[in-house]
């Protein structure tokens, strides 16, 4: 039997590194900046012919997702390390003997169920819908430490699963390159409308195509809306819709784009939209923020918290809602201006120095414990 020691005397990390190695956003960029802290007693655990370059990794097992984290990667753990970080809202079913574990949640809409958000057209998406349904609320409970991205998300884990210890909330990041841009006059942008989705139910995208159809009354004939996140493979069902509407000559839907091309994309748009339903915290908003864009975005979830004042919000059920905010920035420059402004202001609070910080204090306290 492994001995369980103290925070104070934890000697060797290890961490789920699927998500780091590549194009890496959102939770893979999140696990990066959580260990930067402490990675030179960190090691990586990945499916066998996976490596991070900048990481020693040790690699064993098959790639076969629930087989890997639910047999190999606490084998692993137990052999290698005194902590387990599980960053991506899942870990194993079986805490590893004598081993701390640390879970990440970024979200519980997997926890929705199909009457409040139908199942995806993606059957990837699917499945692992209904495995962390299965997985996530014994590992919340066995859990040493949960970590979260907003209050809104601590306070749905607390509720939905009766957990009364310590949930630390450190937020998304934005990386300093996003604010370096000089911001655009409302005179020298694009005439489209941004936003950046997916194939998922909980994107909103069909009600949004339907309220854009809505808004094009009021808007100027050549204004456009580019949905960026959705994958090629997904694309005829959306342009279906759209062809219903009757717009389908007015929206673009955009294939792989790449950062420096997103951010162009941000920083050219009349103004962005984000309808989405659910959302642990929502990182196109600080994108658009950061791009000196101005917003409006669903008063759902999450939203309202990341966004606070600098932004136009509507009711992501209501069509006719999603299209009067649109119209509104659209036509409106003054009020464009100051949500800018407002934007500008409020990104601070969301930037990687600041982020940083607030992970070297999480690691600085726990390892106090």
């Amino acid at each position: 039997m492994r001995l369980i020691i103290g925070w104070n005397l934890v000697d060797k990390y290890a961490i789920d590194v699927r998500w780091m190695i590549g194009n890496v956003r959102g939770m893979g960029r999140y696990a990066q900046q959580l260990i930067a802290p402490i990675k030179d007693k960190c090691i990586g655990l990945a499916p066998r012919g996976i490596q991070k370059q900048d990481l020693p990794t040790i690699s064993q097992g098959k790639s076969f997702f629930p087989y890997w984290e639910q047999i190999v990667m606490p084998k692993l753990a137990v052999e290698r390390a005194d902590v387990l970080i599980c960053p991506y809202n899942t870990g194993p079913l079986i805490k590893p003997e004598g081993v701390k574990l640390v879970v990440v949640v970024h979200d519980l809409i997997f926890m929705r169920t199909l009457k409040e958000l139908p199942a995806s057209v993606s059957l990837y998406q699917t499945l692992g819908r209904f495995y962390r349904r299965l997985v996530v609320p014994r590992v919340l409970k066995q859990a040493d430490i949960l970590l979260t991205v907003s209050e809104f998300t601590k306070r749905e884990i607390q509720e939905r699963y009766n957990i009364g210890k310590d949930i630390c909330v450190i937020p998304n990041a934005i990386s300093s390159h996003w604010l370096e841009e000089k911001r655009l006059l409302i005179a020298d942008r694009g005439n489209y409308i941004f936003t950046v989705a997916g194939e998922a139910p909980s994107k909103n995208v069909v009600r949004l195509i339907k309220a854009f159809s809505l808004a094009k009354k009021s808007l100027p004939t050549n204004m456009a809306l580019k949905i960026a996140g959705i994958k090629p493979e997904h694309h005829a069902g959306f342009i279906k819709e759209a062809i219903a509407c009757g717009v389908e000559s007015s929206i673009d839907f955009l294939g792989f784009i790449s950062e420096s091309e997103l951010k162009k994309l941000y920083r050219q748009a009349r103004l962005f939209v984000f309808a989405s339903l659910f959302e642990g915290f929502g990182i196109p908003l600080i994108e658009a923020m950061a791009s000196g864009t101005p917003i409006c975005c669903s008063n759902s979830t999450s939203l309202p918290e990341v966004i606070g004042e600098c932004g136009i919000l509507f009711d992501p059920l209501k069509i006719h809602e999603i299209a009067e905010a649109m119209t509104c920035l659209a036509l409106d420059d003054d009020k464009s201006e100051r949500l800018i402004n407002e934007g500008r202001k409020r990104v601070k609070l969301y930037t990687e120095d600041r982020v940083n910080n607030l992970f070297a204090q999480f690691w600085e306290a726990t390892n106090a414990k």
